[in-house]
């Protein structure tokens, strides 16, 4: 059968209004889609509402250079040569607190009302620093180094050059420094916290400062780059006001020596004069640093907190150790001064025996003892003696005398 001229075209305009309604409605339904959808990309980019299960723990030693495992990547701060990124942040793993809010259990989940914290774009975070910095009480050019600390991390986050981990690490830094010196100003902050607190923060600053010292080398940076995040992270943990204190107290005494050693690695008065040297102290700083972090770390097995536990133990008795015993009262038959004994004692404190100690004996305060001890050849210690004198001390442990 023909159709019609007429009925055709009433059959176009009927489908054509129908095709026209259909394509009205596809962006409708689209955007209403969009729209259900909005909320959840949103929160995506931002801190996840509750936290994931905890990574698996890996032993420190298997990743030498990578952040703790139990350690957040904080948001990268916005700046012209930083743009942020939607996936930038990290959720935030139990045990670890965060950069602003006040700290929960030291290896407990973060309180679900505590609200999350946002970087502070770097120009933000020199000016409340270098304020912090000012007020302390501490001699100028200890605040001139304090400074100087800040800038090189702050130069480092900014710099496009620098890898997105090593940012992550300084941001976090600069986060838990100014938080730190919040903390040593407040009013609430006992004499004996403050003075903790300001020996860690040079301990870290001094990190940051041989972190991006050209002098050093790549991997030696490195290393002082890690420590100074460790470090950041377990004084951040310090001020856990639920922390029990008796664990304060453990924790306390190794951060100290840890800050110490920093200190007195690149004081040309203290520092090892032989490379050999510098590593091993390296090590040995790194090692308990490490070892607070599996200790502090809610998902590493029992065994590994025991072997970490006893690595720190047997470097806070170091001086009680019974070979450091009579190695002292060996060094005492050749008169050494008080300064030369001090040396020595604190030298073991950071570095543990026997290498803090034979360090603590390179001191110049110890100079005309230790010519006089490698000269007696009568002395059981002497192959000692003479191997400290002549050579790096970290290569002298085989010559101490062995019962």
């Amino acid at each position: 059968m023909t159709m019609s001229k007429t009925a055709r075209r009433q059959i176009s305009r009927v489908l054509g209004t129908s095709c026209l309604a259909a394509a009205l409605a596809l962006p409708t339904a689209a955007a209403a889609a969009a729209a259900t959808q909005a909320p959840a990309r949103q929160h995506t980019t931002g801190v996840p509402a509750q936290t994931p299960p905890p990574p698996p723990y890996k032993p420190p030693a298997s990743e030498p250079n990578s952040p703790a495992p139990n350690t957040p990547e904080p948001v990268q701060p916005n700046t012209p040569n930083t743009p942020a990124s939607p996936g930038s942040q990290a959720p935030k793993s139990p045990g670890t607190p965060s950069s602003g809010g006040s700290s929960g259990p030291a290896t407990g989940s973060p309180s679900k009302s505590q609200a999350p914290t946002q970087s502070p774009a770097p120009a933000d975070a020199k000016k409340e620093a270098e304020a912090k910095i000012a007020a302390l009480n501490v001699p100028e050019d200890v605040k001139q180094k304090l400074r100087d600390g800040l800038n090189k991390a702050l130069n480092a986050i900014q710099d496009p050059k620098t890898p997105a981990a090593d940012k992550a690490q300084y941001t976090r830094i600069v986060n838990e420094i100014n938080n730190t010196l919040k903390v040593i100003q407040s009013p609430t902050t006992s004499p004996a916290d403050k003075a903790t607190y300001t020996k860690l923060v040079r301990g870290i600053n001094e990190a940051v400062r041989l972190s991006q010292d050209p002098k050093v080398p790549p991997a030696d940076r490195a290393v002082y780059r890690k420590l100074a995040d460790e470090l950041a992270i377990a004084t951040r943990a310090l001020q856990n006001p639920t922390l029990p204190p008796d664990q304060k107290a453990f924790n306390t005494k190794v951060l100290e020596a840890i800050s110490d050693g920093l200190l007195a690695i690149q004081n040309p008065t203290t520092a090892p004069k032989k490379k050999e040297d510098v590593a091993q102290v390296q090590r040995a700083l790194q090692e308990s640093s490490e070892a607070l972090r599996t200790i502090q770390d809610p998902n590493a097995p029992q065994q590994a907190k025991d072997a970490a536990k006893k690595t720190l133990d047997d470097r806070a008795a170091s001086r009680q150790n019974p070979k450091y015993l009579e190695f002292l009262a060996e060094v005492k038959r050749y008169n050494p001064s008080d300064a030369c004994l001090a040396a020595i004692d604190s030298r073991t404190a950071q570095a543990g025996w026997p290498d803090g100690s034979l360090w603590g004996l390179t001191d110049e305060s110890c100079s005309d003892t230790l010519t006089t001890a490698a000269s007696d050849n009568s002395s059981r210690w002497n192959a000692l003696f003479l191997c400290v004198r002549d050579n790096a001390f970290s290569t002298c442990s085989v010559y101490i005398p062995q019962d």
